[in-house]
């Protein structure tokens, strides 16, 4: 039985729940942007605003924590390469603000940024807020005119971005970049800055991080530069294979054979000399540094630089563990700030509570079944997690400070065996995970959130609202998306209802459990007054008869469904068979109050009621 308390509300009901991250700015989006036509690609934008997605995250996750935005907009000839945060590999800047806030335009998405953090500073992030948000002739912070910048770009009009965030899962061992490998050390600097040695570190080039670029071409005049300027004066240490060199003020004095070097700490360039003047290292040579990397700014500068240019943004912070490895179960940021006296520096925090299936559960499937459930127990652990950071925030918080995501998703990280259930990252069990999840995010009152991602880099799809272009499948979870747009976008209030005997489908034993509910759901009344009913029944092979009480809720006695199920919880979308998920809708009369509905198993279903008037 599912219990409705209409006359109740829990919190109002966002409209801003179907959003998604945009994890790949290069390559022009992964091909969603047309660099010649000026425009998103025609069928991309028709199929993102077909999924009704509301907001997408820019410039990206773990590739854009290195993304200098000021090399990402002018003309396409001025623009400088980017270095890519997830494997050091130069990237292109064809697809900068201006263009994601085109795409957006044109898809009717709004837009959130990820302002990188390890390698900009406070500065830099005061700039980007004023070139997207400050009206042309105005220039909030001095010297360059950024607003005017915009509007010679091509865009007078502002932005009017609202939602940023300040770096992207620093907290994971894997990201901290110049911060400390200790998780609550990481987390100080991270909230207040600081500086941290650096050992033994590969050198590389401005947008090259790869330890292939550390290497000595043998030219002359050679220059590297360290990953992670500034650098503390005179602490750094160079060396060559292994030898280390002398750091000079100028190579004009130096011999032939001297092993010297300049340094310029502001920038963290190493430079050699000629043969003439300094010994050029020799061809293959690998050159590495030791340095004091620092003083960096910590979150607070950057939300305090950022607020003073538009105090109507909301700034988020980024450290919110998911696993111990990484912090969770220790002091928490919430806490950390509180104790500080800056619990009201923040205006949300952004966790990415992802279900990895290597972690949690392991690295090879043994069947469709077993996928299909590693999804739905790891959806009730992101759940948690998402919930336990809300009520550290609501205790710890400034006034209205809020949780939220902007990177969600059940995913294999790295190598796995998934042969047994191929089609895992694109069927219904991943579109159940993702509706789940968004019924959860309305339950627990978050005002905005975004998945990933919008689109794949294979075109069969992955993990994604979009397969790779150029045909851009459209995926499951694009058709559910599109199927809960009522629903998604209706506001209104979240109102209470209780799932009276809801099946437990039991699983093998793992170590996030062996069972999980078979339905999750949620309720709304939207602004018009209707009644939206969401369930998303989990069980792969078994339909739900459930009596729905409408309470204190007069409807015209006509329900309107529409369903999302596919054949099997392996059905899914691509190129060769785009339609074996598809929006299945019916109208049927039920009486005036409390009715009888079948949920078929692997299904998503939402009920609408109007109102009696």
């Amino acid at each position: 039985m599912l219990r409705i308390d209409t006359t109740g509300a829990k919190h109002p009901a966002s409209v801003l729940l179907g959003g998604v991250n945009n994890n790949r700015w290069h390559d022009d989006s992964l091909g969603l942007w047309d660099p010649e036509a000026g425009h998103g690609v025609p069928d991309a934008v028709e199929k993102t605003a077909r999924a009704g997605v509301s907001s997408i995250r820019y410039p990206g996750g773990t590739q854009a924590n290195l993304f200098d935005w000021k090399r990402a907009v002018g003309p396409l000839d001025d623009r400088e390469c980017q270095v890519d945060g997830g494997n050091g590999t130069p990237r292109d800047s064809r697809y900068g603000p201006d263009e994601h806030m085109t795409f957006t335009g044109e898809t009717g998405a709004r837009a959130s940024i990820m302002v990188p953090f390890a390698n900009e500073t406070p500065a830099d992030a005061a700039d980007w807020v004023e070139y997207m948000n400050a009206p042309a002739g105005t220039n909030p912070r001095g010297g360059v005119a950024w607003a005017d910048l915009r509007a010679a770009n091509g865009h007078r009009k502002p932005y009017g971005v609202e939602h940023w965030e300040v770096g992207n899962e620093h907290d994971r061992p894997e990201q901290r970049y110049w911060m400390s490998s200790s998780p609550s050390e990481a987390m100080q600097q991270y909230a207040f800055g600081g500086t941290q040695r650096q050992l033994d570190q590969p050198v590389g080039t401005a947008c090259d991080h790869r330890d292939s670029a550390s290497y000595s071409n043998g030219s002359a005049d050679s220059s590297f530069q360290v990953h992670y300027p500034p650098v503390v004066e005179d602490s750094q240490a160079v060396y060559v294979d292994g030898e280390k060199w002398r750091a000079v003020d100028d190579l004009e004095g130096a011999g032939p054979d001297d092993e010297v070097y300049t340094f310029d700490p502001r920038t963290g360039r190493v430079a050699f000399g000629d043969g003439t003047h300094g010994r050029i290292p020799p061809e293959g040579a690998q050159v590495t540094a030791d340095y004091d990397s620092g003083p960096h700014a910590g979150f607070v500068d950057f939300a305090a630089a950022m607020k003073k240019v538009d105090p109507d943004i909301d700034v988020l912070a980024t450290w919110a563990p998911i696993t111990s490895q990484s912090g969770l179960g220790d002091r928490s940021f919430p806490e950390l700030m509180a104790d500080r006296g800056e619990r009201n520096a923040y205006d949300g925090l952004v966790i990415h509570p992802y279900t990895n299936f290597r972690r949690d559960f392991g690295d090879a499937l043994e069947s469709a079944q077993q996928g299909h459930d590693w999804h739905m127990l790891g959806e009730a652990n992101a759940t948690e997690l998402v919930r336990q950071a809300r009520k550290d925030v609501r205790r710890y918080g400034g006034k209205g400070s809020y949780i939220t995501t902007t990177e969600f998703g059940a995913l294999f990280f790295g190598p796995h065996d998934a042969s047994a259930y191929p089609s895992w990252n694109t069927a219904m069990s991943h579109a159940l995970y993702m509706a789940s999840q968004w019924a959860r995010w309305s339950e627990l009152g978050l005002p905005w959130a975004e998945g990933n991602t919008l689109v794949a880099e294979e075109p069969q799809g992955l993990r994604a609202v979009l397969g790779g272009a150029p045909g851009f499948a459209y995926t499951s979870e694009a058709v559910v998306r599109q199927q809960l747009q009522p629903f998604l976008t209706g506001g209104g209030k979240v109102v209470p209802h209780q799932l009276v005997g809801n099946p437990q489908v039991s699983t093998d034993p793992t170590d996030l459990g062996s069972s999980y509910d078979g339905l999750v759901g949620t309720t709304t009344v939207d602004r018009d007054g209707q009644l939206n009913v969401l369930v998303v029944n989990r069980m792969s092979t078994r339909a739900a008869d459930v009596t729905v009480v409408p309470g204190g809720f007069t409807h015209t006695g006509t329900v309107t469904a529409s369903t999302v199920a596919g054949e099997d919880f392996t059905s899914f979308n691509n190129l060769d068979h785009p339609d074996d998920v598809r929006i299945e809708r019916s109208e049927r009369q039920v009486g005036s109050t409390a009715f009888d509905h079948t949920f078929p198993a692997h299904s998503v279903t939402l009920l609408r009621l109007d109102p009696a008037r």
